[in-house]
């Protein structure tokens, strides 16, 4: 998959880029990585193990990727989670343990129960031999940012959240938004919906929103209640 000039960054870059669309875009570019084909891994370019990296809590020591909302939390099981967290960015050998756990979690999302409806139909078939096609997103787990484009629409934020990954990851239509995510976006009730229907019927959590909508420049910060 070709590169795109693309701005990658972890959730708050992604809010930082996030300007009114008369503020022109920021000028820093850099390119998307996206893994090449998923393997087993487990050792860091320095001989070091990721196993071992997430024990240590030293000053400056990474305790979550922050990425896209809930994957720790939705689709890594709880004893793995602080060796997810504590992976890189951009590690292209994640270890498998934490790779088969995100594919089964994905895999059971993508025909959860909903209500009497029985299980939801598959969305995402797995080729034989292959993976998830999510998986890749969540393995990597970064958001991404077209910083060439707005982020506000109609004096608001707009909808833009997995937009860019849609395109990049699953072949979707080309995105006409900044990506990344906005800060007053449902991206709960928009994960859920795309790991269970893939954007079809609503899967949401209960809460329709911010009680106010925050403001479209810096620092975004909506007024009391």
């Amino acid at each position: 998959m070709a590169a795109r000039a693309l701005l990658v960054g972890a959730l708050a870059c992604a809010v930082l880029a996030c300007r009114p669309g008369n503020a022109g875009p920021v000028q820093q570019e850099v390119d998307v990585f996206v893994p090449g084909p998923i393997d087993g891994g487990g050792e860091d370019v320095d001989g070091g193990s990721p196993e071992a990296d997430a024990g240590e809590a030293g000053p400056g020591a990474q305790v979550d990727r922050a990425g896209h909302p809930l994957t720790a939390v939705l689709l890594v099981p709880g004893a793995l989670q602080d060796e997810a967290n504590a992976q890189p960015t951009f590690e292209a050998s994640v270890p498998r343990v934490v790779q088969d756990a995100l594919e089964a979690r994905l895999e059971a999302m993508d025909t959860l129960v909903l209500g009497d409806g029985g299980p939801d139909p598959v969305d995402y078939p797995v080729p034989d031999g292959g993976t998830h096609p999510l998986l890749p997103a969540f393995v990597t787990d970064v958001l991404l940012v077209d910083t060439a484009l707005a982020c506000t629409a109609d004096g608001g934020f707009a909808a833009s959240y997995f937009e860019v990954e849609r395109e990049v990851y699953l072949g979707g239509p080309a995105h006409t938004t900044c990506g990344g995510r906005t800060p007053n976006e449902n991206v709960v009730d928009e994960t859920l919906t795309l790991l269970v229907t893939d954007g079809g019927r609503l899967v949401s959590q209960g809460v329709a929103g911010p009680t106010r909508a925050a403001g479209t420049t810096f620092p975004y910060l909506a007024p009391p209640n």
